[in-house]
């Protein structure tokens, strides 16, 4: 593992010297979603929850007590053990179990959550993580907490985290750079089985497998894996048909280490061989992507890093005789040229204009998609920014 305990407790120390005084903050970890009768969708705990506590079960609360001295009591609630669930499900993590991972001393059972967070209850500000997804957002129907929190003014602790989150230690890089590691080792071995005749879906399937054989957890997001027109749709996930000779296949996809994500894209074609078209097209992407490679540096602002990539698109478009309707390269290329990665694909960003700092991970994709000829080509890879640079991971 990349995260040590060290990792959540600093994390922690970090966030609460930005809490006010006599405050209270509540992270909730999730609940299970039912799918269907008495099966549940796989669980997948808040990330930022995850982020201060390096814990992924659901029904496990943070609490953050910070007094009016500026001392701050820390606190976890888990679910007490059922050993007949347990029989089918497995057991649950306990207390000792909790603490070593988290590094919080203090942890109870939910049952007394009321009880311990009353001796808070002159709390004047209660932080609460205000974008989580439904099942990740907490709940109390006891009396003597919803008293609490409605006499506490509440304020939104995402923005806090998002501006901890965007910038990574080295260890979170460490985790980014081997789940790219698996991620490169898969498309590797995805070329030995592209031919005409093979489903998309096969491919997909094989990468998933292959990344969990490597130590991987998981997928980091649903593989893209879209041959000939369908490359042109960006999130295409179907993965349904059939790979013919000639085509060229659009490979989005990243493996998950302890909880940090992967993201390639390398557009591949079928026997190693491309025709002059599709190999002016990218050629094109390829040099826009070694040019973006330089442009990545402290200081830069997002906004400024797409407006150079549309200036270089059409300028090498329009030389190679690709001429997008009104000069217009948005018909070609519809997307940002990057975005923050971390424990999300589309990682947290903070409020306002996004400028590189030293410390941030980025992905760098240019892509060309022409529906009309029916060619989608991206080149995705990932760069942490360096003090005068970037680094490709």
């Amino acid at each position: 593992m990349s995260l040590t305990q060290s990792f959540y407790i600093n994390k922690r120390k970090e966030l609460a010297a930005q809490l006010s005084v006599e405050s209270l903050t509540i992270l909730f970890s999730g609940r299970e979603v039912v799918l269907s009768e008495d099966a549940n969708y796989p669980f997948y705990a808040n990330n930022n929850f995850y982020y201060l506590t390096g814990i992924r079960e659901p029904n496990v609360v943070l609490v953050l007590m910070k007094n009016k001295e500026g001392e701050v009591l820390q606190q976890l609630y888990i679910d007490e053990s059922d050993p007949l669930k347990e029989k089918w499900v497995g057991k649950k993590i306990d207390r000792n179990e909790a603490q070593a991972v988290s590094g919080i001393t203090e942890v109870y059972y939910n049952k007394a959550m009321a009880t311990e967070i009353s001796r808070m209850a002159s709390a004047k500000t209660l932080y609460f993580d205000f974008k989580t997804p439904p099942h990740q957002s907490f709940k109390t129907a006891d009396e003597g907490l919803q008293k609490i929190i409605k006499q506490c003014d509440l304020k939104d602790v995402y923005p806090i985290l998002a501006q901890m989150r965007v910038l990574k230690t080295s260890a979170e890089i460490a985790a980014i750079q081997k789940a790219n590691q698996i991620t490169k080792a898969g498309v590797t071995e995805i070329k030995k089985l592209l031919k005409p005749g093979i489903y998309e879906y096969e491919l997909a399937a094989f990468f998933e497998y292959f990344i969990k054989k490597e130590g991987a957890e998981g997928l980091a997001f649903e593989t893209i894996a879209a041959a000939g027109e369908n490359a042109t749709i960006l999130h295409y996930v179907s993965n349904r048909c059939a790979i013919k000779a000639g085509d060229l296949v659009l490979f989005d996809l990243g493996a998950r280490v302890d909880g940090y994500c992967g993201d390639i894209s390398r557009t591949l074609a079928v026997n190693a061989e491309m025709s002059s078209t599709q190999q002016k097209l990218y050629e094109i992407v390829a040099s826009v992507q070694k040019e973006m490679f330089k442009a990545y540096k402290p200081g830069a602002a997002m906004k400024d890093l797409q407006n150079l990539t549309k200036n270089l698109f059409l300028e090498k478009c329009l030389s190679a005789g690709f001429i997008p309707a009104n000069n217009d390269i948005t018909e070609f290329y519809y997307h940002g040229i990057g975005h923050p990665l971390g424990l999300d694909t589309h990682d947290v960003r903070p409020p306002g204009e996004l400028i590189l700092k030293s410390g941030m991970v980025m992905t760098v994709e240019p892509g060309l998609y022409l529906e009309k000829i029916g060619i989608g080509i991206r080149i995705e890879d990932d760069v942490v920014i360096t003090e005068d640079g970037c680094e490709v991971l």
